[in-house]
């Protein structure tokens, strides 16, 4: 999905991108790259994202990466300083397992900094944001909705209080100093270059464990509902909030329209895999994973939307997502196995 079929509007000629070189980042570089007359800066400290994610556009003349941390306003200002648009990808996940101050620190303060740099220099800003925001709020997910997040004695909620603290900068720097910025919520992106740990979402350690004969972890009682959306249609949203300036001072769904238990995806992963019944999958209570863990019952967008200002609907469902998901993740297994036989 390369085109831009559906929204007849030119995209910015410079393009800055934070997190360049992790999952969504990668694939945008590389889509922005096939749409052509783009070129791209790409700024990643690469603590989570990894140059072969970049493989296919190291070598392109329209494409530059520099590695340092996003909260350094001053460099970002001096790479990004006659981009047009920056794309703010950056960020710490849900710290499950410890290290909600960092997660706090790098979403504000990088969020923070990018703004700083927009202001200065007049860039677009399309912001990453995420469904997490929503908490436990009535589903479907509409933008206007109201936020239901769990109590700060959760450290599983520092993730989206940070990223909440994005929005509302965003917007109110949009309503008084005139940012134009464009804040899009991510519906549980998967696919091709996602990190293969808890890093990436439930998706990576299900395939993972099971190449490695190993019991997959269902967190709870496995009756979640999660909207998964595969990563090109995430990163064509991005394309199309990129290519539609009058969406600044909006909040947008990013997500695909199948939800899905997460024992019914532990079953789609399994039976995907060819491995036969029953599941293999261990159930872990919440109250094992520490830090008061709580979790949402259901995460489902509403995407009219993004729709009707956008033109972006999900176009891979759940079944082609996981083909080749999985492809990749055998491949990127193939590499190690290689690469390990060579240094030996």
């Amino acid at each position: 999905m390369s085109s831009m079929e559906g929204n007849s509007m030119s995209l910015p000629k410079k393009v800055g991108i934070t997190g360049a070189a992790g999952f969504i980042g990668s694939n945008l570089v590389l889509r922005l790259l096939d749409e052509g007359g783009v070129d791209i800066v790409g700024v990643d400290d690469l603590s989570a994202g990894t140059l072969r994610n970049l493989e296919g556009a190291v070598n392109d003349d329209r494409f530059t990466l520099h590695q340092f941390d996003c909260r350094d306003a001053r460099q970002l200002h001096r790479v990004f300083e006659d981009c047009d648009a920056i794309v703010h990808l950056a960020a710490l996940k849900i710290p499950r397992y410890g290290g909600a101050l960092n997660t706090l620190d790098v979403n504000v303060k990088g969020t923070e900094a990018v703004f700083e740099v927009a202001q200065a220099t007049g860039a677009r800003v399309v912001q990453a944001s995420t469904s997490d925001v929503y908490g436990n709020a009535k589903a479907p997910f509409a933008e206007d909705d109201d936020i239901v997040l769990g109590p700060p004695t959760s450290r599983r909620w520092s993730y989206a209080a940070s990223k909440l603290m994005d929005e509302h900068l965003g917007l109110r720097l949009y309503e008084e100093r005139d940012l134009q910025v464009t804040i899009l919520r991510f519906f549980n992106a998967y696919g091709i270059r996602n990190h293969p740990t808890w890093w990436g979402g439930p998706m990576s350690p299900f395939i993972e464990n099971l190449l490695d004969g190993k019991m997959m972890e269902l967190h709870g009682d496995g009756r979640q509902v999660r909207t998964f959306t595969y990563v090109t249609d995430t990163v064509d949203g991005v394309v199309r909030a990129l290519a539609t300036p009058e969406a600044a001072g909006e909040i947008i769904n990013i997500g695909g329209d199948e939800p899905i238990e997460i024992v019914k995806l532990a079953e789609a992963v399994q039976a995907a895999l060819d491995i036969p019944g029953p599941l293999r999958a261990n159930v872990i209570p919440l109250d094992q994973i520490g830090g008061k863990y709580q979790d949402v019952r259901l995460r489902i967008p509403d995407t009219s939307k993004a729709e009707r200002l956008l033109g972006f609907k999900a176009t891979v469902g759940l079944e082609e997502g996981l083909r080749e998901t999985i492809a990749w993740h055998k491949t990127l297994r193939a590499e190690r196995v290689s690469g390990a036989a060579g240094v030996a």
